[in-house]
């Protein structure tokens, strides 16, 4: 699989309408096809910054960003293009002050631009389950794991499921934060089953359970992920506080996924981009309108 640098990328890229041409064949793969009537004939518009496309039927005006997460944005797609790139690559990942540098936004638009990418990659998760042969087993992020004290605050705890091939290699992995943490730090039967009932095929799925934190990670086929996963959170945004944790954990699966798949990356991304509706300011930061007032906890979360 060829990995373009980022030079070569803006290279080929280098245009409004070269990305405009590539996100239409993402969009519509198969040819333009009316969002209200599904005619298949339309007239280009070319008036405004992007182009509007004319149903020949029923005159409906769409264009290319509408139910994608670029709708309503006034960034360039060029911009919006080289942020999908940059969180496509497996590593080292982008954060929001990375990439204000690279495509000259403010912090919050680059914050919010690498939101909206996430959420996108947690729908894509939320539609998958494991299946197969399927171990689960426990992990912690945060605060240093201590056998001997209660809970730390600044532990949270998560179950990591591992779909198995035939040869028992990863196939698809997920990562998904407890809403509790446990007592005495074990997984009670309760967590089990509500991990299995949301993210596990129920028919034809052999489920192995390794929750007990004493036991050698070696037995822990996923754990090398996870361990890839903390590092990869500490030393990128420095660390992720509990609100947005879970976005970045699957942002870090679907890009370990897609190379279990032997995807195209970027190709794959920009794809599920164009095939998820947009999200508001609301929305992508999980806030109430009458809770302004609350403070992101730690590391890149947020303006």
């Amino acid at each position: 699989m060829v990995t373009l640098t980022l030079d070569q990328f803006q290279d080929r890229f280098h245009s409004e309408d070269i990305c405009a041409d590539y996100l239409f064949h993402m969009k519509w793969p198969h040819g333009f096809v009316c969002p209200k009537c599904s005619h298949r004939h339309y007239y280009l518009i070319t008036t405004r910054r992007l182009p509007l496309y004319e149903c020949a039927q029923c005159s409906h005006q769409t264009s290319l960003t509408v139910g994608t997460i670029m709708e309503g944005s006034p960034t360039p797609l060029q911009k919006w293009f080289t942020a999908i790139f940059l969180a496509s690559r497996p590593s080292p990942g982008i954060n929001a002050v990375q990439l204000k540098e690279i495509i000259q936004v403010t912090y919050k638009t680059s914050w919010l631009i690498l939101q909206k990418i996430r959420r996108a990659m947690s729908e894509s998760d939320a539609t998958h389950l494991l299946s197969g042969m399927v171990q689960v087993h426990d992990a912690c992020y945060g605060h240093p794991y201590n056998i001997y004290h209660q809970t730390h605050p600044k532990e949270h705890f998560l179950l990591v499921g591992t779909s198995l091939n035939e040869q028992k290699q990863p196939s698809y992995i997920k990562m998904k934060l407890l809403m509790e943490s446990p007592r005495e730090k074990l997984i009670s039967t309760p967590q089990k089953k509500s991990f299995a009932e949301r993210y596990i095929e129920a028919e034809d799925s052999d489920v192995e359970y390794i929750t007990q934190r004493l036991k050698p990670r070696r037995l822990k086929i996923g754990y090398p992920y996870f361990k890839k996963a903390s590092q990869w959170l500490n030393e990128t945004f420095h660390g992720i506080g509990i609100r947005h944790l879970q976005a970045y954990l699957d942002e870090f699966c679907y890009r370990v996924n897609q190379a279990l798949d032997q995807a195209p990356l970027f190709q794959g991304l920009i794809q599920l981009c164009a095939a998820t509706k947009k999200a508001n300011y609301w929305q992508v930061t999980r806030r109430r309108r009458k809770k302004q007032g609350v403070k992101p906890l730690t590391g890149d979360v947020g303006p």
